[in-house]
C-alpha cells in the first residue's frame, strides 16, 4: 500500500478525495441578508441566499442542486477515467448534520477540513461553525490513511461562534483552502474569513525546523489563498494579485504568471483549477481565456463544466484533496 504523500501541489496526482454534494437547509437567519462577514460569497449567491432561507437546497432551487451533484459526480468520473484512486466522505448522520446551525453543512469542498503535507494528514480547524462537522465524513478516510503508514494529527477544535463575529473570533484556524505545499516551503494565507496566524503558527510548530511556513496575508475579499492562487508547474502560477494585501509570495514572485481579476477569482474560482500533474491542469470551461493562456505555456488543458459548484466559493481545487501526488523529473 501507498504511504500518502504530498510535498508538491502540481506533483503527478494518484489519490485524492473528492467531496459529495449534500442536500443541506439554508440557515432562516438569512432571510434578513447574508452578513458582512460572509463577503467572500459570489455576488449572485449573496443576492439569492436571503429567498432560500429556511429551505432546502433541493427546493430552493432545484435546477442549481441537480446541476451540482451531476457536475461533482462528472469530475469523478473524469479523475476515476485517468487511473486516479478516488475516496469519497461518507454521509453525515442526522445527528452530525444538526451540530450547529441545524442542518446547514456542505461535504462538496474536502480542501478545507483535512491536510496533506508530506505523510502528514491533519484534521484541520475550520472558522465557520457549520463546517465543523465536515470532519466526522472525512474520518474513516484518515482513519484508512493512517493504516497505511500516514502521521495524524487533529487541530485543537475552535469554540463555535455567531457567523457576525467571525472576522474577529480566535482560533488557531487552519483550513486546507489556505495550504499550499512547494516542498519545504508551505505557503499559508491567513485572514479574518478562514485561516489565521495562530493557525499558521501551529502549524509550523507542528512541522518543525524541516520547514518554512510562509505566512501570506489575504483580502477579506476571498476565502482561501487556492481562490487566486495556482502553481501549474514549477515557475508558473496563476494569480490574483488583488487579493494578496502585502505583495506575492515570496516563492513565487520571481516566477511567470498568469493574472485572473478580483471579480473573476471570487466569482468564477479562475485561481482555483486542479493541477494534474506538472504542466496539465483541469479548468472550469467557462475560463477561456485562462485556458488559452494556460496553452500558449505548453499547459495541457482540461476543461469541465463546473458553473453550478462554484456559487458556494470553491472550485475544482476545493473539491479535492490528494492523498498521494509523485513529482517527477
Amino acid at each position: 500500500m501507498t504511504v500518502p504523500n504530498v510535498t508538491h501541489d502540481w506533483g503527478v496526482l494518484k489519490e485524492t478525495v473528492v467531496g459529495r454534494v449534500i442536500d443541506f437547509t439554508f440557515p432562516a437567519e438569512l432571510s434578513a441578508g447574508v452578513p458582512a462577514s460572509l463577503g467572500f460569497l459570489p455576488e449572485r449567491t449573496r443576492q439569492n441566499m436571503p429567498r432560500w432561507a429556511g429551505k432546502l437546497w433541493s427546493q430552493a432551487d432545484p435546477e442549481g442542486y441537480e446541476r451540482c451533484v451531476g457536475q461533482v459526480e462528472g469530475l469523478v468520473g473524469f479523475l476515476t477515467a485517468r487511473g486516479v484512486g478516488v475516496h469519497r466522505p461518507r454521509a453525515l448522520t442526522d445527528s452530525e448534520l444538526n451540530l450547529y446551525d441545524g442542518g446547514f453543512s456542505m461535504q462538496t469542498f474536502v480542501r478545507d477540513p483535512m491536510i496533506v503535507i508530506g505523510d502528514r494528514v491533519i484534521e484541520a480547524a475550520l472558522r465557520l461553525p457549520a463546517r465543523f462537522k465536515e470532519r466526522f465524513g472525512l474520518r474513516p478516510v484518515i482513519e484508512e490513511a493512517e493504516g497505511r503508514g500516514a502521521r495524524c494529527s487533529v487541530m485543537p477544535p475552535p469554540a463555535p461562534v455567531a457567523v457576525a463575529d467571525l472576522p474577529t473570533a480566535t482560533g488557531p484556524f487552519l483550513e486546507g483552502g489556505d495550504v499550499l505545499p512547494m516542498g519545504r516551503d508551505i505557503l499559508v494565507g491567513t485572514g479574518t474569513a478562514a485561516s489565521d496566524v495562530a493557525g499558521a503558527q501551529w502549524l509550523e510548530r507542528l512541522l518543525g525546523d524541516g520547514y518554512r511556513v510562509h505566512q501570506v496575508p489575504l483580502s477579506d475579499r476571498v476565502i482561501h489563498l487556492d481562490d487566486g492562487l495556482t502553481t501549474v508547474r514549477e515557475g508558473l502560477a496563476v494569480v490574483c494579485r488583488e487579493q494578496f494585501t502585502d505583495g506575492l509570495p515570496a516563492p513565487v514572485a520571481d516566477w511567470e504568471l498568469i493574472d485572473v481579476s478580483l471579480h473573476d477569482a471570487v466569482n468564477l474560482l479562475a485561481g482555483n483549477s486542479l493541477v494534474l500533474a506538472p504542466g496539465e491542469m483541469l479548468v472550469d470551461e467557462r475560463l477561456t481565456d485562462l485556458a488559452e493562456a494556460l496553452t500558449a505555456r505548453d499547459v495541457t488543458v482540461h476543461t469541465l463544466p463546473y458553473d453550478a459548484v462554484t456559487p458556494f466559493a470553491g472550485g475544482f481545487r476545493c473539491s479535492h484533496h490528494p492523498l498521494v501526488r509523485e513529482l517527477t523529473g
